[in-house]
């Protein structure tokens, strides 16, 4: 026959001691084959995320950005170098072409167009055995074959942002460059493909309006040639036909009004000679220069998952919960002995 214990009886008996600090920690190390049973099930979760995620490989590589003019003062301000000198130093551009600073680098590594290419660039296939096969870098990134070509190149853009760590100094114009691949090879192979495409855009795009007026003028100095030789011919063709012109004073005038025209045609010429010869050369110095400090070097060890990190963050982030799971199951011990209800 079971006994219940009445009402009254249970408020007769004494009130369990409150809950201290000292209790609680002497609660919690009572349990501590709960702890560690918790510790190894978070340690060997850790374990097991390091095998089954694919591993990062980190490469490094770094150039220098350099104008061609240096800094670009106004002729009132010819004599403010200093200035500019102190305004670089603080980190400002000082007059100069933005698009020559690093900072535009830093953007231009991370824009749409150049990320579109560096897609479509070829590098030696990592999943093939064969090292002369090649593949696009869009296929090996795996992005989902049954998505359609337009969804992986944006996929592969909005994975290439994150995959690109780029830092920018404006007091040294460095800019630095870190890229994350799942393959040590591939990943040195991006990175000095972004510095080439960053090159090539300097050649491409940036002569572009020294090589239009190089064109132009060039268009010139024929026409100019031309003319010239057009001038030179009807003097002469008139001297032949008229050898008796110093006896007429029309024919003098004649004379000198086709000498008034070679001259002039003449003078065009060397001109325009000058400006082609100084157009070619600002085609070539108008283009930023792109110096290199480091290449991208193989990796060789991953940057995630490594072995001493990931073992000293398991144990930890394993005890840590291991402790406040034996903590909480002692504050519900208590709660349960103040309410046996």
């Amino acid at each position: 026959m079971s006994q219940t214990t009445s009402p009254a009886a249970r408020a007769a008996e004494p009130a369990p001691p409150p809950l201290t600090f000292a209790r609680w920690t002497a609660g919690t190390l009572r349990r501590w084959r709960l702890a560690m049973g918790v510790g190894a099930a978070i340690a060997g979760a850790f374990v097991a995320l390091a095998l089954v995620l694919p591993p990062t490989y980190r490469a490094e590589a770094s150039f220098v950005s350099k104008s061609s003019d240096g800094v670009k003062l106004p002729s009132g301000l010819a004599g403010m170098a200093g200035l500019a000198g102190m305004a670089s130093s603080m980190g400002m551009n000082l007059g100069g072409e933005p698009s020559e600073s690093p900072a535009f680098y830093a953007q231009l590594m991370q824009s749409r167009e150049l990320l579109t290419r560096l897609l479509e660039s070829r590098f030696a296939d990592p999943r093939d055995d064969a090292p002369a096969d090649s593949a696009r870098l869009v296929d090996i990134l795996d992005l989902g074959k049954r998505r359609s070509p337009e969804r992986r190149m944006e996929i592969g853009i909005e994975k290439l942002r994150k995959d690109l760590g780029i830092s920018a100094d404006t007091r040294t114009n460095l800019v630095q460059l870190q890229v994350d691949m799942p393959h040590a090879e591939l990943s040195a192979a991006v990175a000095n493909r972004v510095i080439e495409l960053v090159e090539r855009f300097n050649r491409e795009q940036r002569t572009t309006a020294a090589r239009d007026k190089r064109v132009f003028v060039e268009e010139r100095l024929r026409d100019a040639d031309a003319n010239l030789r057009t001038a030179e011919n009807r003097y002469r063709d008139f001297m032949i036909q008229n050898r008796q012109w110093r006896t007429s004073p029309t024919l003098s005038a004649e004379v000198q009004r086709l000498e008034r025209r070679v001259q002039t045609a003449n003078d065009l010429l060397l001109t325009l000679q000058r400006e082609y010869e100084s157009s070619r050369i600002d085609e070539v110095n108008d283009a930023p220069v792109v110096t290199l400090v480091d290449t991208a070097v193989t990796p060789t060890r991953p940057r995630w998952p490594r072995p001493a990190p990931l073992a000293v963050l398991a144990l930890a982030a394993g005890l840590v919960v291991g402790f406040l799971v034996a903590g909480s199951a002692t504050l519900v011990a208590d709660w349960a002995r103040r309410n046996p209800a």
